[in-house]
């Protein structure tokens, strides 16, 4: 009867923490509903102190959770904390759902379908009133050198808001002097494309002014060459005529030329010694 009765009480233990087991994986049923909004908002190094006071997770896990160079990305991180919550059973549940409601009501009342109360119970049983106290006295330190830090990043974004300010000023004149000396060197672009203009017109007019001094001295030249042919040709003539005139006059003394005036615009008389008579003297 003893065996009976143990083996049943036995029996009854394993159907009680299946029982158990089932009722904790219905409540975690409507985490692992949200998962996806779980991981995507929760900061886990918000969540782990609270958790940590609690004592639902250790100094490890919380370790794990936040430095565990495999878990890259904060979705990775907040996953893993629901995962470790997960084994601790309906008291991780229980836990976690009230640090949501602290830190994040909107995500406590998707879970749970409920307005967040904020009793704090969990913590009350492990820590009394004055370890629920000591916790928020933490978390209003925090806040506080949160708002400290969102105040020396705030002074600096202004601080540096009013350094692109004054250089948004600067580049804005530097802007307006650019422009300035773009007008200028578009006037100066135009004024040197009419200089060029007018340079390639005196270049064409100084083209045309060397082919006619060149056309010009070819013309002297051939006019210097004839003016020597006609010289040539003039003083053949007086030779060819003065032998003429030797021939046909031999008493003549002297021998008008035509080629050579006198003032009054008269032929000129040559005097020519005749050969016949260079032995005779002249008369007085």
């Amino acid at each position: 009867n003893n065996t009976q009765q143990s083996g049943i009480e036995s029996e009854m233990d394993d159907l009680s923490m299946e029982t158990l087991k089932d009722e904790v994986d219905a409540l975690w049923e409507n985490v692992e509903c949200n998962r996806h909004m779980l991981t995507r908002y929760i900061n886990p190094a918000k969540l782990t102190p609270y958790l940590r006071q609690c004592k639902v997770i250790d100094e490890q896990d919380e370790d794990e959770v936040l430095n565990s160079p495999m878990l890259l990305s904060k979705i990775n991180r907040a996953g893993r904390l629901l995962d470790i919550l997960h084994t601790k059973g309906e008291r991780g549940y229980v836990v976690f759902l009230e640090s949501l409601e602290f830190y994040y009501p909107e995500l406590y009342k998707l879970v749970t379908g409920k307005e967040p109360t904020r009793r704090f119970s969990t913590i009350v049983v492990e820590e009394g009133h004055e370890g629920l106290t000591h916790f928020l006295m933490n978390e209003i330190i925090k806040l506080q050198q949160q708002v400290k830090t969102k105040d020396a990043q705030r002074c600096e974004l202004l601080a540096k808001s009013r350094q692109l300010e004054d250089e948004r000023k600067q580049l804005k004149l530097n802007l307006k002097e650019l422009v300035t000396f773009q007008e200028r060197y578009n006037k100066m672009k135009e004024e040197r494309n009419n200089y060029n203009d007018e340079l390639v017109k005196v270049k064409d007019e100084n083209y045309n002014l060397a082919m006619r001094y060149a056309q010009l001295s070819e013309e002297k030249n051939m006019a210097v060459m004839r003016s020597r042919d006609l010289q040539l040709e003039v003083r053949e003539a007086l030779r060819e005529e003065k032998r003429g005139c030797l021939d046909s006059t031999s008493d003549c003394k002297y021998l008008l030329c035509p080629f050579v005036k006198d003032r009054n615009g008269e032929p000129a008389a040559l005097q020519m010694l005749l050969d016949s008579n260079s032995h005779q003297p002249h008369p007085a």
